[in-house]
């Protein structure tokens, strides 16, 4: 399930001083260095840079630089870049904002239910799983070499992101390595390579269970003179009771099979006998299991393989037929997960949250056993599978950048294809949309309004990018024959002769301007309620109502956003909705333009990307959107065109 393109930038010294603005944000340090936070670009996407010390490892770090840019996979740390310096090394990453899963269990309070650390458990094991298949681009496997809980990250939806490869080598054609110089942390290092220098898959195998077993215990491996795996082993072997040494806050009678199972999976892990431990590929498909059985979709403990049989033998010969003509195209696919059927009705709880469509397919919300929040595109027409795959898909499932979508799989077993993708941030969609209809509202194109703006309209295209869409409302301000090569600034003294030609166009013009912004505002608050089948004033009133009455829009955000760092966001663009659906008439001007709403929210975005746990840094309902005092039609046109509040008659603007 990996991607072969991966784009790694080679960055300089100045660079890096930027990315951190001179190293102002240190976020962390051990042996290696020091870790700092940064922001990569314009679009303040945070970035993790990690500053070697030692400037002489330079064939060891480039070592780590070839092994992490190949790992081209979800539940991996994303590598965006490196820096040789002359006196340092350096590594950007990507920022995964809830840190790591030794901070999360062992020192803090949070509630993780059990279906969430396996979940954690089933990212961690699909990444080791990946790393010690037969790489395509090197033939070797990935010999990770320092798994533990503090190299576990994750992200808001507690999913996994494996990070730190300055231990991993590369086993060629999966031969087994030695070494004289053995490096790790000594609690979750595997004691046959610690005494023998052995590096193999199956040490990654070994730290893996010291980790489920901190995943359902909630305690560190060793405690003084206590060592966990030797108190699993006596739970085990003496019959103790196992209800003691696993986390209250997960033990009770319906979960205490499925933690024993895990117990059991974790202590054959840590075998001794490095033959007898099982292969991470066994180790993934047991606790898929588990998580079937813990949320009652399986009865029983058999393999995923002998599953897959069963489903196997029950298909139509049609279906076999139809797949063998695709044989070449799964072939093309090989990097990405296939999906039955019946998994992505589990993925999707039987496609109950519909996110939206269009005349070719429908989207619908999912969540995969690892936690990870996906988007399910099921097309609507028969038989354009192979098509659809040949024209784009075997390129994206290649292709690892953070501006084009990540697909994770698809399904070729149900009458029309279904296709799995990474989950589009809500912002995203709301910033890109404002920033169309801002397009739209310009002097480059001819001042456009829309007059259709809904959820409906704005289509997804491949890349989740928003599309606006139905265009049977739309109507142009300055038509082309109203124009000429001397027109190149619209002015005071331009727009009052539109005006005079044409008054009626010309007032209806501006109420589609006010009605793009008004509709848009309902599609933000659609965006942080996900209310279904609700007229837009209907939802507009509700908002109203829970900001008179508690300050906050709270009680209507969609529970599956409302993380408690993210709660001031949501409040800002609620606040900014509001705003856009203003109907009192004499406060009809204090509407923002589309040109403002668009400022605003990526002034939100880089809020929240910067600081997303201090309050004090978000913009506030009035820093940014002035006040503005009713003028006449004119100047309020110019108002939506470029967000000025005065227009003076030798204040012209370019069209270009």
């Amino acid at each position: 399930m990996g991607a072969k393109w991966q784009s790694v930038k080679i960055f300089t010294q100045d660079d890096i001083k930027r990315i951190t603005s001179n190293y102002c944000t240190p976020i962390g340090e051990g042996g290696f260095g020091v870790v700092y936070k940064g922001i990569l670009d314009d679009d303040c996407d945070l970035v993790v840079v990690k500053r070697y010390i030692r400037a002489d490892l330079k064939e060891e770090f480039m070592e780590e630089v070839n092994i992490h840019s190949q790992m081209g996979h979800k539940n991996v740390v994303r590598l965006i870049g490196y820096c040789i310096g002359e006196s340092t090394l350096t590594l950007v990453t990507e920022y995964i904002t809830k840190g790591n899963l030794d901070d999360i269990l062992h020192s803090s309070g949070t509630s993780i239910p059990l279906d969430k650390r396996l979940g954690i458990a089933i990212g961690c094991a699909e990444a080791l799983n990946y790393m010690h298949s037969i790489h395509s681009s090197s033939d070797g496997l990935v010999f990770h070499g320092d798994i533990k809980p503090a190299n576990i990250l994750l992200d808001d939806n507690l999913t996994t992101k494996v990070s730190d490869f300055g231990l991993s080598r590369l086993l060629s054609s999966g031969i087994t390595r030695y070494t004289m110089t053995v490096r790790g942390t000594i609690d979750y290092m595997d004691p046959v390579y610690l005494h023998k220098g052995r590096l193999t898959t199956k040490s990654d195998v070994y730290s893996f269970g010291i980790v489920l077993l901190e995943l359902i215990s909630r305690q560190r491996v060793r405690q003084g003179d206590i060592n966990l795996i030797g108190t699993f082993n006596e739970a085990f072997t003496n019959g103790n009771d196992f209800r003691k040494i696993v986390d209250a806050g997960i033990a009770n009678e319906n979960s205490l099979k499925i933690l024993k199972e895990t117990g059991k999976l974790a202590i054959e892990c840590l075998t001794l006998d490095v033959s007898k431990r099982p292969r991470m590929n066994e180790v993934l498909g047991r606790l898929q299991m588990l998580k079937k059985i813990l949320k009652g979709k399986a009865e029983d403990t058999r393999s995923i393989l002998s599953t897959h049989h069963a489903w196997l033998k029950n298909k139509s010969p049609s279906f076999l037929k139809r797949n063998a003509i695709n044989y070449k195209i799964l072939l093309e696919l090989s990097n990405i997960r296939k999906f039955t059927t019946e998994e992505l009705n589990e993925v999707t709880e039987n496609y109950s949250y519909l996110l939206g469509g269009d005349a070719s397919a429908k989207f619908y919300k999912g969540t995969l056993e690892d936690n990870t929040a996906v988007v399910v595109r099921k097309y609507l027409c028969a038989g354009s599978d192979e098509a659809i795959i040949s024209g784009g898909v075997i390129l994206l499932s290649q292709i690892f950048h953070k501006n084009i979508i990540k697909l994770f799989g698809c399904c070729l077993e149900s009458e029309t294809l279904i296709l799995v993708y990474e989950n589009m941030t809500r912002m995203r969609i709301a910033i890109k949309t404002a920033e169309a209809l801002e397009y739209l509202h310009s002097s480059a194109t001819g001042i456009i309004g829309h007059g259709n703006v809904a959820a409906s309209t704005i289509l997804l295209d491949n890349n989740f990018l928003p599309k606006l869409s139905d265009f049977s409302s739309a109507c142009m301000l300055i038509k082309e024959s109203e124009t000429t090569t001397g027109d190149r600034l619209i002015s005071r003294v331009f727009l009052e002769r539109v005006l005079n030609n044409n008054p009626c166009h010309y007032s209806s013009m501006l109420l589609k301007l006010e009605s793009d912004v008004y509709k848009f505002g309902g599609v933000l608050l659609a965006l942080i309620s996900r209310e279904k089948n609700i007229r837009l004033d209907n939802l507009v009133d509700k908002f109203t109502k829970a900001y008179q009455t508690n300050n906050s829009g709270e009680v209507m955000f969609d529970k599956d956003i409302t993380n408690e760092e993210d709660i001031n966001v949501l409040e800002d663009i609620g606040r900014l909705a509001l705003k856009c659906t203003i109907l009192n008439a004499d406060e009809m001007v204090m509407r923002p333009t589309m040109k403002e709403v668009a400022e605003h929210l990526n002034m939100i975005r880089r809020s929240w990307k910067e600081c997303p746990t201090k309050e004090a840094t978000y913009v506030s309902e009035t820093e940014s959107i002035a006040v503005m005092s009713a003028e006449p039609r004119l100047p309020n046109m110019m108002r939506h065109l470029f967000g000025y509040r005065h227009v003076s008659t030798s204040d012209p603007i370019r069209t270009c």
